[in-house]
């Protein structure tokens, strides 16, 4: 019997901008993991400054069934 490759789990992220106290929400956003939810913001929002690039943060909010 093959093996079946492995599905890969999609989750939802919440990308905020961390500048101060409270953190902004830059929106939500479904990937794999956190590096690939922070490039979709940054890709969707047009985010160049690379200052502002590296005060981005992903949470984890759920895990999508597909």
């Amino acid at each position: 019997m093959p093996k079946r490759s492995p599905r890969s789990k999609l989750f939802e992220w919440r990308v905020i901008r961390i500048k101060s106290t409270p953190a902004a929400l830059v929106g939500y956003f479904t990937a794999a993991d956190a590096d690939q939810a922070i490039k979709a913001a940054i890709e969707r929002y047009e985010i160049n400054d690379p200052h502002q690039r590296a005060k981005l943060a992903a949470q984890k909010v759920r895990e999508i069934a597909i």
